[in-house]
């Protein structure tokens, strides 16, 4: 199975990934012979003086233009793939099934996501300018400014620079207000009076005007 969904089980499934690449690899091996000499006497019947030269096409043909012989070379190369992954203590899952995993697990992450943002954009209802109060007005005496957001700012995170005019800010960690307006994300701002040493992450903003008002 795909190796994200390995610590869903509760079973050693990475202690048998050697065996199982092993047993993998063989059983497409004797799957691959076997069908190659079906394949060689049903050949054979019908060009009874076959020179042996042409053999290699025979075997080129059954192993990448019949089924048996590519699901064959499948378990082989992929057995053999991961055994070697394993070896080197970096198990892999089988790479088709992983591959279906992989495709599904972004069609429903993607769905989600979409599924999150459409309720949330419902309870924020329209859109509208960013505002700014004191940081009274959220119960933030400590706090320079509050920028009420009616969207979430992408890489607006705790710790980020908030780079103005009126100056550099910390961002303290952001929250959600429910306002007469809707659903409001706050953004706690601190101003920054000591020099920089390091800046990690910044953005760059324009404060809209100061509100006075604990209205929204």
């Amino acid at each position: 199975m795909p190796r994200r969904l390995w610590d869903n089980w509760d079973l050693p499934i990475a202690n048998m990934a050697v065996a199982s690449a092993l047993a993998t690899f063989f059983a497409g091996a004797a799957l691959g012979i076997a069908g190659y000499f079906e394949y060689m006497a049903v050949v054979l019947a019908q060009r009874p003086f076959t020179a042996p030269p042409l053999m290699l096409a025979v075997f080129l043909g059954y192993v990448f233009a019949t089924p048996r012989g590519l699901f064959a070379l499948y378990l082989v190369a992929t057995g053999f793939i991961r055994f070697t992954s394993a070896y080197i203590d970096e198990p892999l899952g089988d790479p088709l099934l992983t591959g279906v995993d992989s495709v599904i697990a972004r069609v429903t992450s993607a769905r989600r996501a979409r599924a999150v943002s459409h309720a949330r954009q419902r309870l924020e209802r329209a859109d509208e300018p960013d505002r700014r109060y004191h940081g009274a007005w959220a119960d933030l005496p400590d706090v320079t400014w509050v920028v009420v957001s009616a969207r979430r700012k992408p890489g607006w995170t705790v710790g980020t620079w908030v780079i103005t005019n009126d100056g550099w800010f910390t961002l303290g960690e952001p929250f959600d207000r429910p306002t007469p307006n809707g659903l409001r994300t706050v953004y706690p701002l601190t101003l920054q009076t000591t020099t920089l040493d390091v800046l990690r992450k910044g953005v760059s903003y324009e404060l809209p005007p100061l509100r006075q008002s604990k209205s929204t």
